[in-house]
């Protein structure tokens, strides 16, 4: 794939993880939303910094889905615990 492709992949995937972040975890405030976002933001700069061997991207990619990963597991946690009992 070349750099522009690269680049206009990567700025998509950008854009779909903000429209992500923006409605299902901000106006939304469901928890799988950060999973959303992991996948649209994280995951394409993962493979980017894999493919290309850029290990400053493979880093930053790293840290950002961690971040989205561990919202996602402590906003379950929360919506659980926030739920009837007898469900």
């Amino acid at each position: 794939m070349s750099e522009d492709v690269w680049g206009w992949t990567l700025f998509a995937a950008e854009v779909v993880g903000l429209g992500a972040m923006s409605v299902l975890v901000g106006k939304r405030r469901l928890w799988w939303g950060w999973l959303v976002v992991a996948a649209f933001v994280s995951v394409p700069w993962l493979a980017y910094s894999i493919i290309t061997n850029r290990l400053g991207f493979l880093a930053l990619s790293l840290t950002w889905l961690t971040v989205h990963l561990t919202n996602a597991r402590r906003w379950r946690a929360e919506s659980r615990a926030e739920e009837p009992q007898g469900k």
